[in-house]
């Protein structure tokens, strides 16, 4: 299996149709096994939903046994991992310098904006804080349990 982080924070634009390059800043290799033991499947999606959205799962109703069969985990063990940090313009090829097309980098990022409440939830539920105050993991604050 091969897996990717399309998410760039960058798009790099060439003057050619060929030269766009996203600057893509990983690629794993490994092979993906199934986890059919459920408590261990259940344990990947708590992982997986703390990780996302910090006190989700003690909230939230649990994933019931028609979702559980309806739902594949995979397990992917690193046998190979590459990343690459890329800045700069694009490169393009030395007589596309001279063409009058427009190349530059758009730089792009990601923002939480405010929680939107489902328009059949109970008027007087509120959204709680991890909603009120989300963030990306790798902009969590110590108040989400992470320094």
């Amino acid at each position: 299996m091969e897996v990717g982080n399309v998410q760039s924070p960058r798009w790099g634009i060439g003057r050619s149709g060929f030269g766009r390059r996203g600057h893509f800043p990983f690629l794993i290799f490994g092979r993906a096994t199934v986890i059919n033991d459920l408590p261990a499947k259940v344990a990947a999606l708590r992982a997986l939903t703390e990780h996302m959205v910090p006190g989700r799962w003690d909230e939230a109703r649990k994933p019931n046994e028609r979702e559980l069969q309806l739902t594949i985990v995979l397990s992917l063990p690193l046998d190979e991992a590459s990343a690459k940090i890329r800045i700069g313009p694009p490169l393009d090829d030395e007589e596309d310098y001279d063409l009058d097309v427009w190349a530059g980098v758009i730089p792009l990022r990601l923002v939480a904006e405010s929680p939107q409440a489902d328009p059949r939830l109970k008027p007087e539920l509120e959204a709680p804080a991890y909603a009120q105050g989300y963030k990306r993991s790798s902009e969590r604050s110590s108040a989400f349990g992470k320094p």
